[in-house]
């Protein structure tokens, strides 16, 4: 990566803007792993019924729980926000400029699926910061609800169901429809990084892309159907997701064979990386909710260390951008077999 210093259209050598993406990822690699513990508690919080029904039909009291800080959940996603607006614009620009010659659809189908990735996430994070907010909010009175004297206990419980009654869950919820528009969208831009090349893969290295996409499925299957007990539009989009992040896991897996080897090929090694990079964190990610357990004060909290994969994911994707833009602006990079 050292010969690639050819400056942007906005200054910017390629250079400079890989190292920018390896620092911002190391920055918060350290911030995920020094800050995740929850601090902030014991919180007494209400549940509904269908989440906790030992502990009541109609509602159920959970207390000692902590949670993270709002200042480090902010954190993540600033992390997250400014990691995929880098990758995103990097990805757009390769579809738009002329000069790109391995195809720039395959960026336009990246640059779409992270940037509806992103509209997503922000929706999803406005949603759980109101959700676990508004929780913490309503149970505050039930701390010392046996204090409080019998004839008004009844009005302070009626008064935080009523709070909880009718909050957005931030799962399942309008920011699915971006993300299921980001597996779309990231699935296209990584099959056609594949599709009409001469990927003249030996008889071994399918053999592995198929051990890959056999242990993939597995382990999807693993956390959606046996860890998971969601149920409904719940399990129809870890469904979807499932399939989404197997399909980037195979494409990046022959993405990886294919090109291993020459500085050339760097930009599609990376493609590859991030593409395994966003099937564990996605896999984590669905993990951690399905394990988690309101009832027991120990639910899924943003902010889990498996998110930093997703920042890599994008990082790598924008690295990949601008590595491809910079060997496309060179004049013998028209030559190269695409």
């Amino acid at each position: 990566m050292s010969r690639a210093k050819s400056p942007s259209p906005s200054g910017i050598s390629t250079q400079a803007i890989v190292w920018a993406a390896i620092g911002w990822a190391a920055l918060a690699l350290m911030f995920y792993l020094f800050f995740n513990t929850p601090t902030e508690g014991p919180h007494t919080i209400l549940t509904k019924g269908d989440e906790c029904p030992d502990l009541g039909k109609t509602f159920g009291v959970v207390q000692g729980l902590f949670v993270r800080p709002n200042w480090y959940r902010v954190g993540t996603y600033i992390f997250q926000t400014v990691a995929i607006a880098f990758s995103g614009i990097l990805c757009l620009r390769n579809w738009r400029s002329s000069k790109i010659i391995s195809g720039r659809n395959v960026w336009l189908g990246l640059g779409l699926g992270i940037i509806a990735w992103g509209i997503g996430n922000l929706i999803f994070g406005f949603l759980d910061f109101q959700y676990q907010s508004k929780l913490i909010e309503a149970g505050e009175p039930l701390k010392q609800i046996t204090q409080i004297p019998e004839a008004s206990r009844r009005k302070v419980l009626e008064t935080a169901t009523n709070a909880i009654k009718n909050l957005v869950e931030p799962f399942p919820s309008i920011a699915d429809i971006f993300f299921t528009a980001t597996y779309v969208f990231l699935s296209w831009g990584m099959a056609m990084s594949v599709i009409g090349r001469r990927l003249n893969l030996f008889p071994k290295q399918w053999a592995i892309v198929g051990a890959v996409a056999f242990v993939g499925i597995g382990l999807a299957a693993y956390v959606t159907f046996v860890v998971g007990v969601s149920s409904g539009t719940s399990k129809i989009l870890n469904i979807v997701y499932a399939l989404g992040d197997t399909w980037l896991l195979i494409v990046a897996t022959i993405l990886l064979l294919a090109f291993w080897g020459g500085k050339a090929a760097q930009s599609w090694r990376l493609l590859g990386s991030a593409g395994i990079a966003m099937f564990f964190s996605d896999l984590w990610f669905n993990y951690s909710i399905n394990v988690g357990d309101i009832c027991r004060a120990k639910p899924y909290q943003s902010g889990e260390p498996a998110e930093f994969f997703w920042i890599l994911a994008f990082t790598l994707w924008g690295m990949a951008a601008a590595l491809e833009f910079d060997l496309s602006s060179r004049p013998t990079s028209r030559s190269r077999k695409s």
